[in-house]
């Protein structure tokens, strides 16, 4: 039977809640491909839900145009790059755990369903607080993670949440090697195609800013 848009928007807000209540949604039970568009609905919202929180940071600190675009795309693919690799470590992991007894795509869809908490990630633009919202949403999504992967996998809590875990590591350790080339290569581009000198530090990266290139102000004398 076709699924309607109102049916896929209630199973997609269906699905986010129950993972934000650690619960596994009731879609896996349709097994991995049919769960696919509503797992592929809750990363998209988490995405624009993500990009609206850096957009109205943007629009706060009077960063808009060319320079929003570009930080905002820039963002998009350094996030992207980085939660592939994780995936791709939570498959590696979930394989030797199971001894090559998983789906691939079911673990795909779990992953895309973990990040459920990030529907709330437009919050990170309340001043003072935006960080520290942010760092809880990666530990719900990680708690998240577990759950899910207890379901699918059958295994125990413990070896899910050192699968989670060893996920979250990798992609911090990924997070610190990729900041300092980004930083440096995204300015450079910036400056060959702008003329302007311009900034990124990796610790602006680190700090889960958005990462847009800003123009270095010169020093009044």
């Amino acid at each position: 039977m076709t699924m309607t848009v109102v049916d896929w928007w209630a199973q997609v807000l269906g699905a986010a809640g129950d993972v934000w209540a650690l619960r596994a949604p009731e879609v896996l039970e349709l097994g991995p491909r049919a769960s696919i568009p509503v797992a592929a609905g809750v990363a998209v919202l988490a995405g624009i839900a993500t990009m609206i929180g850096h957009t109205v940071v943007f629009a706060i600190n009077r960063v808009t145009g060319l320079r929003m675009a570009a930080g905002m795309a820039l963002g998009a693919l350094y996030l992207t790059v980085l939660r592939s690799l994780t995936a791709v470590v939570i498959a590696l992991l979930a394989l030797t755990v199971t001894r090559g007894a998983v789906d691939g795509e079911l673990l795909a869809v779990v992953y895309l369903l973990a990040v459920a908490p990030h529907l709330l990630a437009f919050l990170v633009f309340i001043p003072h607080f935006g960080l520290v919202i942010g760092r809880l949403l990666e530990v719900w999504t990680l708690v998240c993670l577990a759950a899910l992967l207890v379901h699918v996998l059958a295994i125990g809590r413990l070896p899910a949440v050192a699968i989670a875990g060893a996920a979250w590591l990798t992609g911090q350790l990924l997070s610190h090697l990729l900041a300092k080339p980004l930083a440096v290569v995204s300015s450079r581009a910036w400056s060959m195609a702008t003329g302007r000198d311009t900034f990124i530090t990796s610790q602006d990266i680190l700090a889960g800013a958005p990462f847009v290139p800003l123009q270095r102000e010169e020093p009044t004398t």
